[in-house]
Order: structure tokens, then sequence, then C-alpha cells
């Protein structure tokens, strides 16, 4: 898929919450990576660790809660405070690759999505992304899947305007994608994963972090207003697991004979 600017005006939404060197490794690949304007907001939920002395000299709008408020009232803080026609939900533990933005902005012009994702590798960050990148989406650039992948999502702002912000009864961080993604659905908007983009992902950095040294229920709690909210738990009864658990296998094994790439990988290893 070739990279051309889009007329979409675009902001990116990102939380954090300390983790700063994660926080310096997103925004330097963001700025390197990005050719085309965007609006930054970074909402810091309470850093103690040095982030918010760095964020004085970053280029952005810079919003400090006096305490952890979680995921889905620190990105409904950032969607508020934003201006861009697409709006970018992305973690503070991820690298982006050249021509990120705008390969998901022609991706959701293409499709007609309201929500789309990019394909992700997962864990150590132990190889050359940007050349592991550029293999990766040509052989790719084909591949979809119709779901989304919450570490990094780009909304467009209609989504917002028909079904509102997200759920702020999940706490810390979990669901509230899924919740937002079932709405948006309902309502009429579809959500796609491209191959024509690849990120890297350190995956679970920042909750792994607050279930050591804050609070172990929040995930449970989660569940539990899920399930109250659509009467089903995220992944259904074990029929549903089932067969979702069989189709993910046939999907990434189909993914692996065609593209020779599954949309989302592991990374394993430190080195």
């Amino acid at each position: 898929m070739s990279r051309t600017r889009s007329a979409k005006s675009v902001s990116l939404v990102i939380p954090v919450y300390n983790q700063l060197d994660y926080t310096k490794q997103c925004l330097e690949s963001i700025a390197r990576c990005t050719d085309q304007p965007y609006e930054l907001i970074i909402v810091d939920n309470a850093s103690t660790d040095g982030t918010q002395e760095f964020l004085r000299d970053v280029k952005a709008t810079v919003i400090t809660n006096p305490r952890n408020l979680g995921c889905a009232k620190a990105w409904n803080q950032g969607v508020r405070a934003s201006h861009g026609d697409v709006i970018g939900i992305l973690n503070n533990d991820i690298v982006v690759t050249k021509g990120w933005i705008e390969g998901l902005v022609k991706f959701m012009e293409q499709e007609g999505h309201g929500i789309v994702s990019p394909a992700a590798r997962e864990g150590y960050l132990n190889y050359d992304l940007d050349a592991y990148a550029v293999e990766f989406t040509q052989s790719c650039k084909d591949a979809t899947r119709s779901e989304l992948y919450g570490a990094c999502m780009v909304i467009n702002r209609d989504v917002f305007d028909r079904i509102g912000l997200f759920d702020e009864a999940f706490a810390y961080g979990g669901c509230e994608d899924i919740d937002f993604f079932w709405r948006a659905k309902a309502a009429g908007f579809s959500a796609g994963l491209t191959g024509s983009v690849l990120i890297h992902h350190f995956s679970m950095v920042t909750q792994d972090a607050i279930k050591r040294s804050e609070t172990k229920v929040y995930p449970a709690e989660n569940l539990a207003h899920f399930k109250k909210k659509w009467n089903r738990t995220v992944r259904g009864n074990w029929a549903a697991r089932r067969w979702a658990d069989l189709k993910h296998k046939w999907v990434r094994r189909y993914e692996r004979l065609r593209y020779g790439h599954t949309l989302i990988e592991k990374c394993y290893g430190q080195g």
C-alpha cells in the first residue's frame, strides 16, 4: 500500500503512567516515522518517575492528572481535547514504523471502516524493526482482519459523535476497548486490522506494573462490569469460546500460508 498524505486531520492521544523509557521510544518513533501533520495529546496519570519533567519539553498538549485515572478516563480526556477528523488512541509501549498513520488513514478511507488498527509484533524489541516492517508490509499488504488492536486504534470522529466516549466504569485498563468496539458495531460501524502497517508492541507494560505495585483486583471487576452491561462474558459460553479458538487458529494458519506471517506475531527472547 502506497503512503499518501490524507486530507483528514489527525490527533494522537497517548495516556502515560510512569514507564518513561517506553514513552520516549514511542514519541521518538512517532516523530521519526510520521510525515503527515498531527496533533499530539499526552495524558499523564500522575507519573512519579520523571515523566512529568520530561513532558515539559515535548511539543504536545499535556494533560496532567493528580492521580491515576486509568485508560478510559484518560482516553476520554484526550478525545475531548482533540481537534482531528480521526483520532489515534495509542499505548505508550508501542513503536511505530514509517508511514504508519498515512497507511492506516488510507486503509480507513478505502474500506469505509470507522476504526482501524495495524498489524503488530509483540514482545522484546530484539530485531531491526524498520527493516522487518518493510518486508512484512510488502508481504501482508492485502491481509486484513475484521477486528481491532487495542494498543493502537485510529477512530473516525463520527464514531464518537454517534456512540459517545469510552465507558469510564472500566477501571485502570481492560475491556473498555472491546466494549467500545461492540457499541460501534451496534451503531453500524465496521473495524479492520491491516497488514499494510506494522508496529511493535512491548505489551502490558503499564498494566503489569499496576498489578505489581497497586492492585490486582481490577481485571475481575472490569469483567464483572462487562458481563452486567452485555449480559454475557467477553468470550461467551464454552461453545463460543471453543469456536473462537478454532477460528483464531485457522486464521493464523491461513495467514502464515498465504502471507508468510500472522498479523499479530509474538517475538520471544531478549536478544
